[in-house]
């Protein structure tokens, strides 16, 4: 079967100009399961679009030979409103400049829509209840009229992963390990493979060798791409407890390690094992080689410790990304350079928390008052962060 482009043209923002973002579509429209992957929304993150390089290629050899059984669709660079923000010699992609927003927030809660025209009907079936839901979502969709390109870009990618079965946002971080954010729900109620008793997130971290897997009880507050997408079945239940409304998106949030880590090793690496979750979730044919064991537990986002920093200066960091710290070790200090006299110049910034150092900034990297300096993903909620979405730049 013939791969399928589709060009998304979003509304020109000035004069004699316009955007265009780039769909890959794989296997048979409508057929299930279904993946959406997007990388790039954070337009200067581009390990997630490497990986899809690599991957293109195989999902295509796969699509000629007949082997895959649901659908597939790729963006690799999701976000060109991002792409095009250079600042100097500079490439800015986290936050649009227009509206000051980060890229990654403000996507839409469908919850509302879909709940209003789905109330009179929605009962006991959880598959009845999927395709009510799924075409409802679709049609509140197609009923918003957005106001300028961005606005666009949120309603148009919504319309491909709304219905899908498993959505992958690809990310990365500064400096980081490989690690995965997801929802509550996705990870105990989440679509379970048909090759193995695994769930689907529990398998992804699996395959990919993730090092920290963090999740939000019972689904994200922030308004993130892979957050809507997830819960909007959670938000639906609450809204309807009487009747069965299944888990039936698995959506996470992959940060695939640090903004430097773009290279064909990697980006093979890393598509060859989206390659085997896709065969392990039954979305391309073949024989999954057997499972590893996740290389660590999956921890609440209330036990995660985000450090900020209480003054200026710069940088040094004690422990690299992937580390295991014990509560009260020494995670990086802050340094004043006009402070003469060597040890008072620095200061200490310990570990709240047993886990795994995760993300951090770079060494002689600028501080500030309320910058986030490092995260860690700790087993236990920590009180002073429950309630707290850990999504704080």
């Amino acid at each position: 079967m013939a791969i399928k482009k589709k060009i998304v043209t979003l509304p020109s923002m000035t004069p004699g100009s316009h955007r265009t973002v780039s769909v890959l579509s794989f296997g048979k429209s409508g057929a299930r399961p279904k993946v959406y992957m997007q990388a790039a929304i954070h337009a200067n993150e581009m390990p997630g679009t490497m990986a899809l390089h690599h991957l293109m290629p195989m999902l295509t050899e796969a699509d000629k030979k007949g082997l895959i059984k649901g659908e597939i669709i790729l963006v690799p660079t999701v976000n060109p409103i991002g792409q095009s923000q250079l600042v100097g010699n500079s490439h800015a992609g986290r936050y649009n400049h227009l509206s000051h927003e980060n890229f990654n927030r403000n996507w839409i809660d469908l919850s509302e829509p879909v709940a209003q025209k789905v109330w009179k009907k929605i009962g006991t079936n959880p598959e009845a209840n999927v395709k009510m839901i799924r075409k409802a979502a679709l049609q509140a969709l197609n009923e918003m009229k957005p106001a300028n390109e961005l606005q666009t870009l949120r309603v148009e990618m919504q319309k491909l992963s709304t219905d899908a079965d498993y959505v992958l946002d690809l990310h990365c971080d500064i400096y980081a390990a490989l690690h995965l954010f997801t929802a509550h729900n996705d990870w105990v109620k989440g679509p379970t493979g048909p090759l193995g008793n695994e769930g689907a997130v529990q398998a992804l971290a699996a395959d990919l060798g993730v090092e920290a897997t963090m999740y939000n009880d019972p689904y994200p507050s922030t308004l993130t791409f892979s957050g809507v997408n997830s819960a909007l079945w959670a938000r639906l239940q609450d809204k309807f407890p009487q009747a069965h409304i299944p888990q039936a998106c698995m959506s996470v949030t992959l940060e695939m390690r640090s903004q430097h880590d773009v290279s064909d090793a990697l980006g093979k690496s890393d598509a060859q094992n989206l390659y085997r979750w896709l065969v392990r979730q039954g979305v391309v044919g073949g024989k999954a080689a057997p499972l590893s064991k996740m290389k660590s537990p999956a921890s609440p986002i209330s036990g995660m410790d985000v450090g900020y920093s209480k003054g200026t200066g710069f940088l040094v960091f004690h422990v690299k990304p992937g580390a295991k710290v014990k509560k009260g070790q020494a995670i990086c200090d802050v340094i004043d350079p006009a402070n003469p006299n060597g040890p008072q110049a620095r200061t200490s910034y310990t570990s709240q928390t047993d886990g795994i150092l995760f993300s951090r900034r770079l060494d002689g990297y600028l501080s500030w008052p309320g910058q986030v300096m490092f995260r860690i993903a700790g087993p236990k909620p920590l009180a002073h962060r429950l309630g707290m979405s850990g999504l704080d730049d």
